[in-house]
């Protein structure tokens, strides 16, 4: 199913990010509806650079997607969740 491949293929891609804890040696479990920035606690550099690798695997306009909605400058404002189910 094609929902299924895309699924998958959206968490090996970030997957690809989930680093190792530093204190307790375990890996965030991801899940659809983790968020990349509160519950993950991406990078925003790292965010960005996975939102290119997903435009590029997903054959998506890089300029559609408003990387600010979801990781403002000012993370005192609200934004957007950006979660595993958004980029299924």
């Amino acid at each position: 199913m094609v929902t299924d491949d895309t699924e998958k293929a959206v968490f090996e891609l970030v997957e690809s990010y989930n680093g190792r804890s530093l204190f307790t040696f375990k890996q965030y479990k991801l899940q659809l509806d983790t968020d990349l920035n509160e519950d993950f606690r991406i990078d925003s550099e790292d965010a960005y650079e996975l939102l290119e690798r997903y435009a590029e695997k997903f054959s998506i306009e890089p300029g559609s997607i408003t990387f600010t909605d979801y990781f403002p400058e000012d993370f005192t404002k609200s934004h957007d969740p950006l979660t595993i189910r958004l980029l299924v």
